[in-house]
């Protein structure tokens, strides 16, 4: 019986290891370009607004950014934590 609980316990603890992994590595990285200044802010997510405008949040400053026109690539995370100085 006390073989069955720790294999149960070890199945479990595998799973919640492994989506925990998952969550991690599923993190997506964007650079947003407002190409009638040229300027380049990075996000880990954006939504398009009303209008077509685009809405996230930058993050060098933390402040909510919304622009009239943008160009958005998706980035590595290498890139991301060079730019941003984050992890």
């Amino acid at each position: 019986m006390q073989n069955q609980m720790r294999l149960v316990q070890k199945v479990v603890l595998t799973v919640i290891l492994g989506l925990a992994a998952m969550a991690i590595g599923c993190a997506s990285y964007y650079v947003v370009t407002d190409p009638k200044t040229g300027k380049q802010y990075y996000t880990t997510e954006w939504d398009t607004a009303r209008g077509g405008t685009t809405r996230f949040t930058d993050a060098k400053s933390g402040a909510i950014v919304t622009i009239q026109e943008s160009e958005i690539r998706e980035v590595s995370e290498k890139e991301f934590q060079a730019n941003t100085g984050k992890n």
